[in-house]
């Protein structure tokens, strides 16, 4: 995924935020949060991650993708220029996957459980290399054979579509360096992609245009009350931001098929086609002002500048249908001094 939202969309003009700069003590203290790794040496914690694509389509929802995933986090080492890492895959369960993408992606990350991945991070927590990236790339190259039995088992004339090499060649390029594997693990730039910046504490909405069509967004920042004694901790914060575009009903017909197509993925491209006056028709009802596409992504951080929580969404609602997906991880255990 990762398109992360606020490392995108976060520096718009009238919201109260400072540079990413690496320079934090430029910072007045009591009006920024800086997120910096506090860390140190067997600091142990344990994610949980889920996934969820689906479609709403009169009271009926359909899953596409959907998984749940387990794994840890270790500090090996602690010193004056950072830290050294391991990534420890504990568990990959499949719920649903019903296209060829999502096959081919789980099947892959389900390959990954066997290889720990080895990683250092600078002083403030911000990744700089995975230092066995190597061994991750020759063990994937090696898993792809895996990965193109379970598709070319599960998709009936996929042969004819795509040769079986041409499709194994095309995998084993997407693993040649450290970028690619970098790139395969999404959950090492949630953890720690914000590491190394500084936010201003603020509440603050925006109403703005994206492609020509009106957008309102919120930020917050700012530190997180204390709910429960044994998890919560003075000093611990979020970092919100979510935008929603909306796009006018008589920009819908202009848009035409291949938008909607594109918003509404598994719907029958012929009766699309046929019922697009009525589609127009019935988000005038349903949603008069306009369809609705909604980005969501919330941080919450431990004081110490481990991730204790993360939500990602990302929603369209044409009225009558909508898509959406989530990502969503939290910590559900840790061993870690504060």
């Amino acid at each position: 995924m990762k398109k992360t939202l606020l490392l995108s969309i976060l520096c718009l003009s009238c919201v109260a935020m400072t540079s990413w700069s690496q320079n934090l003590n430029q910072a007045e203290p009591e009006n920024v949060i800086d997120v910096v790794g506090y860390f140190y040496k067997n600091d142990t914690l344990t994610y949980e991650l889920t996934h969820n694509k689906y479609k709403i389509q009169e009271n009926d929802t359909t899953v596409s993708d959907s998984y749940v995933e387990e794994f840890m986090i270790v500090v090996t080492d602690s010193t004056s220029n950072g830290y050294k890492m391991k990534f420890i895959p504990l568990s990959f369960t499949i719920l649903d996957a019903d296209t060829g993408t999502s096959l081919m992606k789980n099947a892959m990350r389900q390959m990954m459980q066997s290889v720990v991945c080895e990683f250092t991070t600078d002083e403030y927590g911000s990744i700089k290399s995975i230092t066995n990236w190597r061994e991750i790339r020759d063990q994937l190259k090696k898993g792809v054979k895996v990965t193109c039995d379970t598709l070319y088992s599960t998709i009936p004339g996929l042969d004819s579509i795509m040769p079986r090499k041409s499709l194994e060649n095309f995998l084993k390029l997407g693993f040649s360096d450290e970028e690619d594997i970098r790139d395969s693990y999404e959950e090492l730039e949630t953890l720690f992609g914000l590491h190394g910046s500084s936010f201003e504490i603020c509440d603050d909405e925006e109403d703005t245009e994206e492609q020509g069509y009106p957008q309102h967004s919120t930020l917050h920042i700012g530190y997180t009350p204390i709910e429960d004694e044994d998890y919560d901790h003075n000093g611990d914060y979020d970092i919100l931001k979510q935008s929603t575009m909306t796009i006018p009903v008589e920009d819908i017909m202009k848009l035409g098929y291949g938008v909607l197509s594109m918003i509404m993925g598994n719907m029958d491209n012929d009766s699309l086609d046929v019922d697009l006056d009525q589609i127009v028709d019935s988000v005038k009802t349903e949603k008069p002002n306009g369809a609705d596409f909604i980005v969501k992504e919330f941080y919450r951080f431990f004081l110490n500048g481990w991730l204790k929580e993360y939500y990602y969404e990302d929603a369209a609602d044409i009225g009558f249908y909508q898509s959406i997906e989530t990502h969503y991880i939290r910590c559900i255990s840790s061993y870690m001094r504060i």
